[in-house]
């Protein structure tokens, strides 16, 4: 836990140096708060459903902070497979789990478009585990916490006055076995100013 706050204040502070502009003055402070999100979907042998609202603050013209909370429901048909070693049948269990979890996020804005990203995620779930045997197979559940640190890059398209639309590529700098990503992240999403 003391790896993730470390980690987070060390974004926000190198976010914070190097802004170069300061917001004008004109701006009040509801109109530098955004929200969105992303929405993901996912169908086939396995299936993704993700809903993931933020809320973010422009620092200066150049730099965004934000928080962001995530749900994903996940399930991996056939994921485990046992086979009896006596009747040599076999047995298929999907894996199933909801991932809650949260995270805070920086932008550096390039140009109007175009902007680094950077992002630490914790994410918690657990699943079912299958132990073998000599007389068969035992279910147990397993709790993972996973943290990732995302690195990258997006665009960013306006849509009207107030709402745009991202697109990012993104690096886990932190990915395990037990990650539900897999580099390179390709993430869509939407904003909407307040």
């Amino acid at each position: 836990m003391k790896r993730i706050r470390v980690n987070i204040l060390i974004i926000i502070s190198i976010l914070i140096f190097i802004g170069g502009k300061e917001l004008k003055a004109q701006r009040s402070f509801g109109s530098r708060i955004f929200t969105g999100g992303n929405l993901g979907l996912q169908f086939g042998s396995v299936t993704l459903v993700d809903v993931s609202p933020m809320i973010g603050y422009r620092l200066t013209e150049d730099i965004d902070i934000g928080i962001s909370l995530t749900y994903k429901y996940y399930n991996y048909k056939d994921y485990y497979a046992y086979t009896d070693p006596q009747t040599k049948q076999s047995q298929y269990f999907d894996l199933k789990t909801n991932i809650l979890g949260g995270g805070v996020f920086g932008r550096y804005h390039f140009t109007e478009n175009l902007f680094a990203h950077v992002e630490v995620e914790y994410l918690d779930f657990k699943i079912d585990t299958y132990t073998v045997y000599n007389n068969g197979l035992e279910k147990g559940k397993e709790n993972i916490g996973i943290t990732s640190l995302f690195i990258g890059g997006g665009y960013k398209q306006e849509i009207g006055s107030n709402s745009f639309f991202t697109l990012m590529i993104l690096y886990n700098l932190n990915e395990s076995n037990n990650s539900p990503y897999t580099n390179p992240i390709i993430r869509a999403g939407f904003g909407i100013g307040l």
